[in-house]
């Protein structure tokens, strides 16, 4: 199969509907080159149901949890109960990205001449997904560092290079962020002034138009610093100079400590 080899039990799939019966719905799991899977009426929703096309229709895209799974026989069940509205939505916003991405790279492979741009895709984003987490944050990340970063993955390197000029055109460069969350905590009578004072010396560490700063309290005493750009490799420097100033602000007076980091993107329409 193009990418996942067989589904297991607990995993969640996409599913186009194709067929509803009396006692279920047969759909095509996308993920899987089509295999088909089978949800029992009784697992298409909770309570009694009447009619099956209350809650599904033949076309629907749907997000379900596999409850059996039997390499050897071919055979999948799914359940649409057992998925929450939040995994389902965030489902939903992996398989759109991942086709996508999957698009991005069949151009590619048609504008560098193979002459099965589909299958091109798809080995390549196998290579990506077996070397990556995420692939579209690969293609994204490709606008800062160039092709190499494919090429580390297995993509050779003249596809490579055409994947990065399509990339160049079709993808904006997302907001990278960065979040730091700190206690910091001073004994000195005039402490709130101290802390306040720290965290204005971090805040003024780092001067630059291409980063954002900004630092909050999280409930005293936890501080946020939250870091953004559109250049990944400022969010580091920028972070370290921060975190170093308040620190040394504190010294002798306080003392900091870093209780969690979180980096994500925002990705632009």
């Amino acid at each position: 199969m193009s990418v996942k080899d067989f589904p297991r039990r607990n995993d969640l799939v996409i599913g186009l509907v194709k067929r509803i019966e009396d006692h279920g719905v047969i759909i095509e799991l996308l993920e899987y080159d089509n295999l088909e899977a089978y949800i029992p009426r009784g697992h298409v929703a909770s309570g009694r149901i009447k009619d099956i096309r209350d809650y599904v229709r033949e076309g629907d895209t749907v997000v379900g949890r596999v409850i059996r799974s039997i390499k050897k026989k071919g055979q999948v069940d799914v359940s649409l109960r057992y998925v929450t509205e939040e995994q389902r939505r965030r489902k939903l916003e992996e398989w759109k990205e991942r086709v996508r991405v999957l698009s991005l790279l069949r151009v590619a492979a048609q504008r560098a001449g193979y002459e099965n741009p589909e299958a091109k895709a798809k080995e390549a984003w196998y290579k990506l997904t077996s070397y990556y987490k995420n692939p579209m944050d690969v293609l994204e990340d490709v606008l800062h560092e160039g092709p190499e970063i494919l090429t580390a993955a297995g993509i050779e390197e003249e596809y490579a290079k055409y994947i990065a000029d399509i990339v160049k055109t079709q993808l904006k460069t997302p907001i990278y962020v960065k979040n730091i969350v700190l206690r910091l905590v001073s004994l000195e009578p005039n402490g709130v002034e101290i802390i306040r004072n720290a965290l204005i010396n971090g805040k003024n560490a780092f001067k630059s138009d291409k980063v954002e700063v900004d630092i909050y309290t999280a409930g005293a005493p936890r501080y946020v610093v939250s870091v953004k750009s559109k250049d990944p490799r400022l969010i580091k420097r920028a972070a370290t100079s921060i975190i170093k100033a308040i620190s040394k602000k504190l010294e002798h007076k306080g003392y900091m400590e870093v209780l969690e980091e979180r980096e994500y993107r925002k990705r632009l329409q």
